[in-house]
C-alpha cells in the first residue's frame, strides 16, 4: 500500500492539513520557548524524519565549563563514573570552537567491551541535541561551556533490568545476562557471578529462547537497544562506525548482521562472498571498536545508534519516555515476532482488558487505571499490530482484515498470563471486540463498550478537522498513511494539547476535557509512537473502516454494555446508537449527556459501574 501514487485526494488532504499546521504555528509564536525546551517538529510539506523516544534514565550527559569543572550531569552519567573518561584538558579548545569532537577511550583495567564513545561540542553547536532540558538550561546560562554526551550504559542501571523483565527473564537469566553484557562475554560473566560456565551458557540460551533472539549479540541488541529506548528504523550507526573507527561500508554491513544474530556463514552466504573474507573483515571491526566478541560489538553498535540520534542536528527532535512508565512485558508469537502488552496487576485482581482505539496504544489513562484498581480489578492492555511496540502481521490476509488477523495475539498473551476468562473495556475499537468475540467466544465475560465508532460511511456528520480526515479516508482509504505520516511529522506535546483544542471545538464536555494536563499527557503518552514511524496498525485499521460497510449483526451475550457520548465532535451521537443498536441486538445502551469523545477518561467511574454493576 505504500508504494500506491499519491492520488488526487492525496493531494488535496495535504492543502487541508497544511492549513490546519499553519493555524497550529501561529498559536503557537505567542507561546515561544527556547529550542531547547521544545520538541520542534518540521513544517509540514517537507520529507518527515521519525524520532526516537529516549528512556531518559539512559542518557549519559554532562556541561563542564572551559576549566574542566562540571557544572551539571545526568544521574546516568553520575552512575557509570562518566567523569573519569572526560580528556580536561581539550575542553577549552572545544568550548571555543564550532565543532562536535568525537573520542572513544577504555578505562584501564576493564574489558574491552567497556569502552566508551564520547562526543564533546560547545554549547551552541549542542543546542539542538538531544539531552534533557536541564542540561540544556545550565549550558544556556553558561556560555564557554561544553555539553558531553557519551554511551557508558551502566548494565547494572534500571533500564537494563526493565528491558530484561519485558521479555520475561528470571532472576538468573538477567544477572548472566547482565554480566555478560558488561564484561563482553560468557566465560568472564560466569567467573563474576561465581557460576560454571555450563551454568551461564544454559542461563543465556533461555533467555536467547525468552527474548526471540538466535544468538548472544541478537539477545544483547535487543536488550540494549530497548534500555534506551525506541528507535525509529531509519538511521543507523553507519556514520558514527565510519567517521570515529574508519569502518569500510562492507565492514558496517557485516557488524550489523552479526549484532542482529547472523552467524559468519550466513553473512558469507547472504552477501556472496567467503567465509574467509568475512572471518578477516570482522577480526579487522573487532581491532577497530576495541571489542572481542560478538556481545560485545552488538552493544556498540546499538551505543553508536543512540549516540547518532541524541546528536542529529535534525528540524526534529527526541521525545523522553516519562516517569509514568508503562509496565512493558513482550510475548512472542509462534511464527516470529513480537506482541506488546502491560499488566498493571495486581495478580490477584479480576482480569480485565482494556483495548484501544484505532488511534491510540495500549496505554491506559491514569484515570480509568485508577477507577479499575479500586473496584479491585488487574487491567491488561495489548498493542494491537502494527500500534506501539508490537510487530505488524504479514501477508494478504492481515491487509485485508487486520481486526480479525489480530485475535491470535489477545490469545498468546492470556495463555502466557493464565488468565482463562477476562471482562473487557472497549476505547472506541469495535470491529476489533466483535471480531474477538468471535474468535474467543469463552473468553470473554462483562464487556464495556466506550464510543463505538461505525464505519465512517455509516457514522453521520462530525465537528472540525478529525471529521474532515474522516471523509477523506472514505472518498480514499489509502490515503489514511498521508495523515499517519503528518501526524507524526507534528507529534510533540505542545503541538498535541493545541490540535486536541481544535478538534474538540464545538464539543463543550471535550473542550472541558482537554483543559486537563493528565488527559492530555495521557492521550500524547497513548500515540506518541507515531513519531517513531510505529503508525503502520493504524494505517490498515483506518482504511479498514474507511472501506467498511454495514456488516451482518452480531448477537451479543449477556453483559454487554454501549457507552456513547451525546457531544462526539466525530460521529452523530444519534446515527451511531441507531447503528449500533442494529448491529449488536442484546446489548444495553446508554447515551451520556455531559459526555463526548474522550469518555472513557472523562468518565472512568461509569465505565467501572458498568463493568462491575454490582
Amino acid at each position: 500500500m505504500s508504494g500506491e501514487p499519491v492520488s488526487a485526494e492525496a493531494h488535496a488532504l495535504s492543502r487541508a492539513l497544511s492549513g490546519w499546521f499553519e493555524e497550529l504555528e501561529a498559536e503557537l509564536e505567542a507561546d515561544a520557548s527556547p529550542p531547547w525546551a521544545d520538541e520542534v517538529a518540521p513544517v509540514f510539506g517537507q520529507p518527515a524524519e521519525h524520532l526516537p523516544v529516549v528512556d531518559a534514565r539512559s542518557v549519559a550527559a554532562a556541561v563542564y565549563d572551559a576549566s574542566g569543572r562540571q557544572l551539571a550531569a545526568t544521574s546516568a552519567f553520575t552512575a557509570a563514573g562518566c567523569d573519569d573518561l572526560i580528556d580536561r584538558d581539550r575542553l577549552a579548545d572545544i568550548a571555543a570552537g564550532v565543532d562536535a569532537v568525537w573520542d572513544h577511550v577504555t578505562r584501564n583495567g576493564e574489558s574491552s567491551g567497556a569502552t566508551a564513545l564520547i562526543v564533546y561540542a560547545p554549547a551552541a553547536r549542542a543546542v539542538t541535541w538531544r539531552v534533557p532540558p536541564e542540561q540544556h538550561a545550565v549550558a544556556a546560562a553558561n556560555g564557554r561551556s561544553v555539553v558531553v554526551l557519551t554511551t557508558a550504559l551502566d548494565p547494572r542501571a534500571a533500564p537494563l533490568r526493565d528491558a530484561c523483565i519485558a521479555y520475561g527473564l528470571n532472576g538468573l537469566q538477567t544477572r548472566v545476562a547482565l554480566a555478560t553484557i558488561r564484561l563482553g562475554a560468557i566465560k568472564p560473566a560466569a567467573e563474576a557471578l561465581n557460576l560454571s560456565y555450563q551454568t551461564a551458557r544454559e542461563a543465556l540460551a533461555q533467555a536467547m529462547k525468552r527474548a526471540g533472539a538466535r544468538r548472544l549479540p541478537e539477545l544483547v541488541t535487543r536488550l540494549t537497544t530497548l534500555a534506551f529506548g525506541v528507535f525509529p528504523g531509519q538511521r543507523s550507526s553507519s556514520d558514527v562506525l565510519a567517521d570515529v573507527w574508519g569502518l569500510s561500508e562492507r565492514q558496517i554491513t557485516i557488524a550489523g548482521m552479526v549484532a542482529e544474530g547472523a552467524d559468519r556463514q550466513r553473512v558469507a552466504r547472504l552477501l556472496g562472498v567467503s567465509l574467509g573474507l568475512v572471518k578477516k573483515e570482522l577480526d579487522a571491526v573487532y581491532a577497530l571498536l576495541h571489542v572481542g566478541s560478538g556481545a560485545a560489538l552488538a552493544r556498540k553498535l546499538v551505543e553508536a545508534r543512540a549516540l547518532s540520534w541524541l546528536t542529529a542536528a535534525t528540524a526534529g527532535s527526541v521525545g523522553f519516555v516519562e516517569e509514568h512508565s508503562e509496565p512493558l512485558r513482550f510475548a512472542l508469537r509462534e511464527g516470529g515476532g513480537r506482541i506488546a502488552y502491560s499488566d498493571y496487576g495486581p495478580a490477584s485482581g479480576r482480569p480485565v482488558l482494556v483495548l484501544h482505539s484505532s488511534m491510540t496504544s495500549r496505554i491506559v489513562s491514569r484515570k480509568l487505571l485508577r477507577a479499575l484498581h479500586k473496584a479491585g480489578c488487574r487491567p491488561i492492555a495489548i498493542d494491537r499490530p502494527g500500534f506501539g511496540l508490537t510487530d505488524p502481521l504479514d501477508g494478504p490476509q492481515a491487509l485485508a482484515d487486520p481486526f480479525g488477523s489480530a485475535t491470535a495475539d489477545v490469545a498468546r498473551v492470556l495463555a502466557q498470563l493464565k488468565v482463562r476468562r477476562v471482562d473487557v473495556v472497549s476505547r472506541g475499537a469495535a470491529q476489533f471486540l466483535v471480531a474477538l468475540a468471535r474468535a474467543l467466544p469463552d473468553a470473554l465475560g462483562r464487556v464495556v463498550l466506550v464510543n463505538p465508532g461505525p464505519p465512517y460511511r455509516h457514522s453521520g456528520r462530525g465537528l472540525g478537522p478529525l471529521a474532515a480526515m474522516k471523509e477523506a479516508f472514505v472518498r480514499n482509504p489509502s490515503i489514511t498513511r498521508v495523515f499517519a505520516s503528518a501526524l507524526a511529522s507534528q507529534l510533540t506535546y505542545r503541538r498535541l494539547a493545541r490540535m486536541m483544542d481544535q478538534w474538540t471545538r464545538g464539543s463543550p464536555p471535550d473542550q472541558r476535557a482537554v483543559r486537563d494536563p493528565e488527559l492530555v499527557a495521557d492521550f500524547f503518552r497513548s500515540i506518541r509512537m507515531f513519531a517513531t514511524g510505529r503508525y503502520e496498525g493504524f494505517a490498515r485499521e483506518q482504511a479498514a473502516i474507511a472501506r467498511g460497510d454495514r456488516p451482518a449483526p452480531f448477537e451479543v451475550p449477556g453483559g454487554w454494555s454501549v457507552l456513547l457520548g451525546s457531544s462526539d465532535f466525530l460521529y452523530e451521537p444519534e446515527v451511531v446508537l441507531s447503528y449500533w443498536r442494529e448491529m449488536l441486538p442484546g446489548a444495553t445502551f446508554q447515551l451520556v449527556p455531559d459526555g463526548g469523545r474522550f469518555l472513557a477518561m472523562t468518565h472512568a467511574g461509569l465505565v467501572v459501574e458498568a463493568i462491575d454493576p454490582d
